[in-house]
């Protein structure tokens, strides 16, 4: 460490120490797990970490356990963000926020940290990488099927509009404009095979479209009144078609 640097190190704990209390020198290790963002899977750190008295009076002899509850719990706050996989990353992350003194709750106790190491089980971090990667390959299935659905409705709405589908192709071939009226005969062409046929209108195929619908609420209510509607006219052989519609 530069001579600069050292000094400034010096400045600032002499700065901190004053604002707080005094310094205890000595440092204690800790090794916990702490949580990840896996349930049940949990990270084990390994810390290095001091504990300042704030107090005026002599400091109790349960300053290092509750620094190192302080640690931990900060520690915690950082680790639940991440999943298993991340062990370097967590590690860093952990000195971040580890490095400043801080309080534990409402005590006269400070506490800051250094993070050694960060380790998982390497089955379970292979059991996590797995599972990240399968979400990721069925995250990119679903956007294709996505994308292709969107090309196939396209398609189809082109394929339905003559006009449009020639003018696609014009765009996507400039340098073809002499065959582009035999182009746009084989689209009114396929326009007339593809169109679905119109259903005539009658109070029958109205009825139809009614009891197609998805709510079943409605249908059951059309063929409550269809049933009350036959009987009123003595058609009972109707009201009894309608026992194949509720099924």
């Amino acid at each position: 460490m530069s001579t600069e640097l050292r000094g400034w190190w010096q400045r600032r704990d002499s700065e901190e120490a004053a604002a707080v209390g005094p310094v205890n020198p000595q440092a204690a290790r800790a090794t916990c797990e702490l949580a990840s963002a896996d349930e049940a899977m949990p990270f084990t750190a390994h810390f290095v970490f001091w504990p300042w008295w704030g107090g005026s009076d002599r400091a109790p002899e349960s300053l290092w356990d509750v620094a190192r509850n302080g640690i931990i719990r900060r520690a915690e706050k950082v680790s639940t963000q991440y999943r298993l996989t991340a062990t370097e990353r967590v590690r860093s992350e952990l000195n971040a926020a580890l490095l400043p003194w801080q309080p534990v709750g409402e005590s006269h106790v400070h506490a800051r940290g250094v993070c050694v190491s960060v380790t998982a089980d390497p089955e379970l971090v292979e059991a996590v990488a797995v599972h990240e990667k399968g979400q990721r390959l069925q995250l990119v299935t679903s956007w294709t099927e996505q994308r292709r659905r969107q090309q196939r409705e396209q398609l189809c709405s082109l394929l339905l509009d003559p006009l449009q589908a020639t003018a696609w192709w014009l765009l996507e071939n400039p340098d073809k404009s002499d065959e582009l009226v035999s182009v746009a005969q084989m689209f009114r062409e396929v326009q007339s095979i593809l169109t679905p046929p119109e259903r005539s209108q009658s109070a029958g195929t109205l009825l139809d479209e009614l009891l197609e619908t998805k709510d079943d609420a409605v249908r059951v209510r059309v063929i409550m009144t269809l049933r009350k509607f036959f009987l009123s006219y003595e058609r009972e052989d109707l009201a009894a078609r309608l026992s194949a519609l509720e099924e």
